[in-house]
């Protein structure tokens, strides 16, 4: 597994209360260089239980190849007490089926 920008896996002690898995959707994406604290490419995920919107970038989406996620897409990570408001470690739950994805 790819950990968002090498950093290493937290250890459960690390988490915290807020450290639990999360489950959301992603709502929005700003356009490289325009995002919070000018974080390229932010995106923007809806806490499915609580609605707390977190951000987050591309460096933080915990896969191999392309890190990129769609608008609607739902989505499972991690949020940090040291950081309010920042989603870590975010997996793609939607993955599109490859002949879809390529044949548009």
């Amino acid at each position: 597994m790819t950990t968002p920008a090498g950093r290493p896996e937290p250890s459960p002690a690390d988490l915290g209360d807020s450290g639990h898995q999360r489950f959301g959707r992603i709502t929005d994406r700003q356009p490289s260089g325009s995002g919070h604290n000018r974080r390229q490419g932010t995106y923007y995920v809806r806490d499915d239980q609580t609605g707390t919107i977190s951000t987050f970038s591309y460096a933080d989406i915990v896969t191999e190849g392309f890190r990129t996620i769609r608008t609607g897409e739902r989505v499972r990570y991690l949020t940090s007490p040291a950081d309010p408001g920042h989603a870590t470690y975010v997996i793609r739950l939607d993955l599109p089926d490859t002949e879809d994805y390529f044949n548009q």
